[in-house]
């Protein structure tokens, strides 16, 4: 890969402001809610599914909320709920947008109308690893033989995972791109959730799928799904990484949530007052370890400000790869 090719790999999902410092300073107590309302603009069973009622359940958890509900309205990369949640939501100061890097990749394919410029940034929760896995029993169930698949006939390997444009479709493109072959014939079938990815595994439909390894951990340890490999640098969960397979290529991915973007500054703060807390509860904690995700907590100014260069690294990663809607 070109250099600016390898920057840009090493920079998507390892945000710029995960090398500021951790600590940050903690906000006064928030204010508790008689309800609250967590719209996911993506699939049930999906990860923003699973983040958005895992964040729901802690903040009941911590008192800050008396009930939580939740509303799911999934396509084109979370895209069009938030459109949604836009044109609903934008003045209730008790309501909750879940998205992240995906949502970043859908918009610069898609260009939508209505972008995360309409809400208000509150907090990034978690960082998570994509992991390649296969169909117990299919031919290309290590990585030498999916090597040598796309080197064969790129087009011939269907791989599936979230939205078009989002950091599965960057991921297929980026390996297509480390081989060296022509992006024009990758085959990448786009779908809602984890779930769906897998169904269209255990079709044929697709022999790939691409998503986060919490998606995929349950087919994963039932032996129901083979994993490939990780997109982390290294070994994580005992499956070896790209790199380590001889494929230089590095992604990761985060979920965060938003707030509606017309509430007053006070009703912001407490709503991110909330998030803060919530992560902060031991249930929390104990979902990261279970589902297996990496706390990256960031919020207020410096994820506001981290927002835009996200998106023009999505921007740019998109074009590059000639990713398509």
């Amino acid at each position: 890969m070109k250099r600016r090719s390898l920057l840009l790999a090493a920079t998507v999902g390892t945000p710029l402001w995960s090398l500021a410092p951790s600590l940050q300073a903690q906000p006064a107590a928030p204010r508790a809610l008689p309800s609250m309302r967590i719209y996911i603009p993506g699939g049930a069973g999906g990860g923003w599914d699973q983040t958005g009622r895992a964040l729901g359940a802690s903040i009941q958890a911590a008192g800050l909320a008396g009930k939580v509900e939740y509303e799911n309205k999934g396509g084109k990369g979370g895209t069009i709920g938030l459109a949604d949640f836009v044109a609903r939501y934008s003045q209730d100061p008790s309501a909750l947008l879940v998205g992240g890097m995906v949502m970043l990749g859908a918009i610069a394919v898609g260009k939508p109308e209505v972008t995360l410029a309409r809400v208000t940034p509150v907090a990034r929760l978690t960082n998570d690893f994509m992991v390649l896995v296969a169909k117990a029993g299919s031919k290309l169930t290590t990585m030498p033989a999916l090597i040598e698949a796309m080197r064969k006939d790129l087009g011939a390997v269907a791989f599936t995972g979230g939205s078009s444009g989002g950091v599965d479709h960057m991921l297929a493109g980026m390996m297509a791109r480390q081989l060296r072959l022509d992006l024009n014939r990758l085959s990448y079938l786009p779908t809602a959730s984890g779930r769906e990815a897998v169904a269209l595994l255990e079709k044929g439909t697709a022999q790939i799928a691409i998503s986060s390894y919490s998606e995929f951990q349950a087919d994963i340890e039932s032996k129901a799904l083979v994993p490939l490999a990780i997109s982390s640098r290294k070994t994580l969960y005992g499956v070896p990484s790209l790199t380590e397979q001889g494929v230089g290529t590095e992604l990761g991915n985060w979920r965060a949530v938003f707030g509606p973007g017309q509430i007053s500054e006070a009703d912001r703060e407490n709503l991110r007052r909330i998030v803060i807390a919530a992560t902060l509860h031991p249930s929390w904690i104990q979902t990261l370890s279970e589902r297996k995700w990496i706390g990256g907590l960031m919020h207020g100014k410096d994820f506001a400000e981290s927002l835009v260069i996200e998106q023009a690294i999505a921007s740019a990663v998109t074009m590059m790869l000639r990713l398509k809607s």
